[in-house]
């Protein structure tokens, strides 16, 4: 068991993943459009608490889209204050900080797929943690 743990910790820091812990997900995601109108995907949840540096799914097209769509996302915590950042088409990092007076918007272009159809948001919490964090997100084609 122990070999486990240390190689489960080699591979982290080799990958740069960081962990951390949600507390009280919950989440309501609506996929619309078709052959006569526009894919689009989108979602509303929060978080109880948030510890470290969990990545947490914003928006789960669970496989109804493929291609680049436009992200539009609004994140907020009761207490405490975290970092929130996407990775967009361009795999370029976009997001900052959400803290209880100042909300964060996030508009990237983002690709989603059969293999990639989850959204994530990595957070890292200044601090033990951040509670009361809300978000709504969607995704709409670019244009």
């Amino acid at each position: 068991m122990a070999l486990f743990v240390s190689l489960c910790a080699a591979l982290l820091a080799l990958s740069g993943c960081e962990s951390g812990t949600l507390i009280g997900q919950r989440q309501t995601c609506q996929s619309s459009g078709g052959l006569l109108a526009e894919e689009r995907a989108t979602c509303s949840g929060g978080v109880d608490a948030v510890r470290g540096s969990p990545g947490l799914v914003i928006v789960d097209t669970d496989g109804e889209l493929d291609g680049t769509y436009r992200l539009e996302a609004t994140l907020s915590v009761g207490e405490g204050e975290t970092e929130a950042h996407v990775t967009a088409a361009d795999g370029e990092r976009v997001g900052g900080t959400v803290s209880p007076d100042e909300p964060l918007r996030i508009s990237a272009d983002v690709e989603v797929d059969d293999d990639e159809e989850e959204v994530i948001a990595e957070l890292k919490v200044a601090g033990k943690e951040a509670t009361g964090l809300r978000y709504e997100a969607s995704l709409t084609p670019p244009g």
